[in-house]
């Protein structure tokens, strides 16, 4: 998963219990009674999944819905409509006025879980297959790469991927350099492949020196890997679940942190300094270190 799954229900024992199953679930999630404070969730979190109710105290969830899609952003976003209504002709409406999927209450726990691991799968591609033809990597076919070293790095705002276009270009020349397969994604992250972790490493020491606001995760697992090509744009894609915890993770970095998770620190034939960061086990169940970047 990328970002938080942000819960807009006014409900307060629904949203409860929704939002302990994310937890049960290791997924980080915030709740919003309300669309005035799921507005405000929207721009301080950034999360690209949303569970919608409708009914809400000060607005129509149906309307938002429309509003969300109309933005330039809101393509990015995956939205599943939680509704006590179950006429055909709402819950079409609904699908038709942007929704990704629709779940009628009461629901079981085990189906809503299930239906945001296909949320979550959206996000990931549709963070894949969008962006820019001058970033474009030498993809190679579709294949599966056993133990690729990910390094994923963030910025500190939220500036769009326009705007970000000079940075990227500065970067990446030196993730290359290391072999690394780039691929920047909409959001603003870099989410680049490599053959090793050291080589990941070798690359973060290369693209970032003094580049202290942008946050990075080193991971290290399978990955599988596809493209796409269309008139004007090239798009590729990197899947598996050690992207989405390594995208997982760098969603949750402050400003200016960089991690390397225990399996890569453990892969590593000379690991760096670093420190345990406690909040990685907490939030997501994956163990990080904290590199220390005056001895890295």
């Amino acid at each position: 998963m990328i970002g938080p799954v942000l819960i807009v229900e006014d409900q307060p024992a629904e949203a409860q219990a929704l939002y302990e199953l994310l937890s049960w679930s290791r997924r980080p999630a915030v709740v919003a009674p309300d669309l005035r404070t799921a507005r405000q969730r929207l721009l301080e979190l950034r999360p690209t999944v949303i569970v919608l109710d409708l009914n809400l105290p000060d607005g129509d969830g149906l309307a938002w819905l429309r509003e969300l899609r109309a933005r330039p952003f809101g393509w990015s976003l995956t939205i599943l409509v939680v509704s006590g209504r179950t006429d055909p002709d709402h819950i079409a409406e609904a699908l038709l006025s942007g929704a990704d999927d629709y779940v009628t209450k009461p629901y079981a726990p085990q189906e809503l879980l299930a239906r945001i691991a296909v949320a979550e799968r959206l996000v990931a591609l549709r963070a894949g297959f969008r962006w820019l033809a001058a970033f474009r990597p030498a993809l190679p076919a579709h294949g599966r790469y056993p133990s690729a070293g990910i390094l994923v790095l963030r910025p500190s705002d939220s500036r769009s991927s326009q705007h970000l276009l000079p940075e990227w270009a500065r970067w990446a020349h030196g993730l290359r350099q290391e072999n690394g397969l780039l691929l920047p994604i909409p959001d603003g992250s870099l989410l680049a492949l490599f053959p090793s972790v050291a080589r990941a490493l070798d690359a973060l020491r290369r693209a970032l020196h003094g580049a202290a606001p942008w946050r990075a995760v080193l991971h290290i697992g399978s990955v599988s890997v596809g493209w796409l090509e269309s008139p004007g744009l090239a798009a590729g894609a990197m899947f598996g679940e050690a992207v989405e915890e390594a995208l997982r993770l760098a969603y949750l970095l402050p400003a200016g942190l960089w991690v390397i998770t225990d399996p890569a620190y453990a892969a590593l034939p000379a690991p760096p300094t670093a420190r345990p960061w406690p909040p990685a086990a907490e939030l997501t169940g994956l163990p990080a270190w904290e590199l220390l970047r005056g001895n890295f």
